[in-house]
């Protein structure tokens, strides 16, 4: 499966980002306002929509949105200061 082709919600992405901050269903129920069960809903649409079908759901969806940050953290980090034809990155110091 393709990961980088699910796009998450605005809702997807705070129940991710509390998740990735360690905090339970409960803690992110309160936290967003909303009942247990819609939190729980939340989870078991992102585990179908990542292929995610046995084992430790929660940390295996976890493992799989940190890496999915970094990669898109990177991706930015890689627009903003693109690497040379040599495949060095610019060096800013150089005076022209």
């Amino acid at each position: 499966m393709e990961q980088s082709l699910v796009q998450l919600s605005p809702r997807e992405q705070q129940i991710a980002e509390l998740l990735l901050q360690g905090y339970d269903n409960p803690e992110i129920a309160r936290e967003l306002k909303m009942n247990r069960r819609t939190v729980k809903a939340h989870f078991s649409r992102l585990f179908l929509r990542f292929g995610i079908r046995g084992g430790i759901k929660r940390v295996k969806l976890a493992t799989v949105l940190y890496r999915r940050q970094l990669c898109l953290q990177l991706k930015a980090a890689e627009a903003a200061f693109p690497l040379s034809e040599n495949g060095e990155s610019f060096d800013w110091s150089r005076r022209v």
